[in-house]
């Protein structure tokens, strides 16, 4: 395990770039394979967004009651404004209320962008199509309940969305420093968590917790990022990069921002929904 500090990875990272180091290989995939969306990469224009207040959610995980509490309050908040919700993935999955968590964003005004366990539940529910016989793992029974436009909802989540007029970017786990949006290894935006580096010197993108330093902490723009999957660290803020992952799912909290005034909301959960791991769960 890499055990350098924040600052001296942080060296390490500005001088791999400016050698232009090879960092990864590009892959047009991710590890799951499964079918991309028609837009990857959504950007949201000035004529699109109106007059609407722009409200970005952390990762869900069906804790449907905890969503309707935020967006309450979100309302108040802006009082008489519209809104426009968007969510940094991980809708559903070991939450209370998964299909009917999925079922209000999709009839909502709302945006998401495909998080992990978006690709999870489609990977397991295709598997099950194709195969009569496939076993789903406990955790995923509850995608039997889907139906077509449920599904076809998910596949069409793009992977990341950029507002240009505000300098801001929202994707579900991260990017790597350096390299361009339309080059990034597909797996950066589902699942990396940390940088470090390896014994030839290259970079490495991790999705382990504690495997390096907190890619955002490294993340120097151009944009603003906005993201989630990663509880353990809870609320993070950086100077370009804001992780809206609180962890309502073990417990914690479930967080939004609007990228206007800066305001974070919060809603505390009602019970510990899933023990997590790798990190204690609030007493």
């Amino acid at each position: 395990m890499y055990s350098a500090s924040m600052t001296s990875l942080f060296i390490i990272i500005t001088s791999l770039l400016r050698t232009r180091k090879p960092i990864a290989t590009v892959r047009r995939f991710t590890k799951y394979k499964l079918p991309l969306p028609k837009t990857i990469h959504l950007t949201l224009e000035k004529s699109f967004i109106q007059d609407r207040e722009v409200f970005i959610i952390g990762d869900v995980h069906g804790c449907l009651d905890e969503l309707e509490e935020l967006l309450e309050l979100a309302k108040l908040e802006i009082k008489n404004k519209k809104m426009l919700p968007i969510f940094v993935g991980d809708l559903a999955n070991k939450g209370p209320h998964n299909l009917m968590t999925i079922r209000k964003v999709r009839q909502m005004e709302a945006l998401c962008v495909r998080g992990n366990h978006e690709e999870a539940i489609i990977q397991h529910y295709l598997n099950l199509q194709n195969d009569d016989n496939y076993v789903i793992p406990e955790v995923f029974k509850w995608i039997t309940e889907l139906d077509t436009d449920d599904i076809n909802y998910l596949l069409e989540l793009p992977y990341t969305i950029s507002i240009p007029t505000r300098n801001i970017l929202i994707v579900h786990a991260g990017l790597m420093p350096g390299i361009p949006l339309h080059q990034q290894n597909l797996d950066n935006f589902i699942h990396i968590r940390n940088l470090y580096q390896d014994n030839d010197g290259n970079l490495i993108a991790s999705e382990l917790p504690f495997q390096g330093e907190a890619w955002a902490s490294l993340w120097s723009g151009t944009e603003h990022v906005y993201f989630g999957h990663d509880a353990s660290r809870k609320l993070q803020q950086h100077p370009y990069a804001t992780g809206l992952d609180t962890g309502c799912l073990y417990g914690n909290m479930l967080s939004g921002i609007f990228i206007n005034s800066k305001k974070m909301l919060q809603v505390k959960a009602k019970k510990v929904y899933s023990e997590p791991k790798g990190f204690k769960t609030p007493k």
